[in-house]
């Protein structure tokens, strides 16, 4: 190899590996989860994968299928999900329609009270948007203590159901929140519906 050539591919190599959200520091990470399905119904698979991140959080890359080349990274999230180190407490996904799909993440490896999260993501209008929130926990010590509440942020309707514990009776309520779904890209760590405020008081 002429010594211009190496040169021109040591330059390269480099901004190709900085460039493709699935290789940080040219260095290929392992996916935790992964996800395939034709959410935008032109007859190609498109993906979607959980990445380790920094700091115990997971990043999501979405990647469509153009049809031409195949898959095509479309959004790269970092740190979008928790992601403990520990048995129950990897996120995952979960198929829900021909055109969704959720993000589950969970603590249930430790602790008195386990818990499940659910975001749900649904093309609609040419993109993602984050369309569903559902949640769930129990305590282990005191079974009149849990809680689940399920929200459809296309339509606002949610359902919530707390036992606040102690023995004390159960609340169950149902309605419309003017909440609604959002872009995908501004999905972040952290995020809750607000109809499901009273499970986190």
């Amino acid at each position: 190899m002429c010594p211009r050539l190496a040169l021109l591919l040591a330059l390269a190599l480099p901004l190709a590996a900085q460039a493709d959200p699935l290789t940080p520091g040219g260095s290929p990470r392992q996916p935790i989860a992964a996800i395939s399905g034709d959410w935008n119904g032109d007859e190609a698979l498109d993906a979607a994968f959980l990445y380790p991140g920094a700091d115990g959080l997971a990043d999501l890359v979405v990647m469509i299928n153009n049809q031409v080349t195949g898959l095509e990274t479309v959004l790269a999230l970092p740190g979008v999900v928790w992601s403990g180190p520990m048995a129950g407490q990897a996120p995952a996904f979960e198929p829900r329609s021909e055109t969704s799909f959720a993000i589950r993440s969970e603590q249930t490896g430790i602790g008195r009270t386990p818990w499940h999260q659910w975001v749900t993501l649904a093309w609609r209008d040419g993109g993602f948007v984050v369309a569903g929130y559902d949640y769930s926990f129990y305590d282990r010590l005191d079974l009149s203590h849990y809680g689940e509440c399920s929200v459809n942020l296309l339509t606002g309707a949610y359902t919530l159901t707390h036992g606040p514990g102690d023995e004390a009776p159960e609340m169950t309520r149902q309605g419309s929140t003017e909440e609604r779904g959002f872009p995908l890209a501004d999905l972040r760590e952290g995020w809750q519906a607000r109809a499901c405020d009273d499970l986190f008081r």
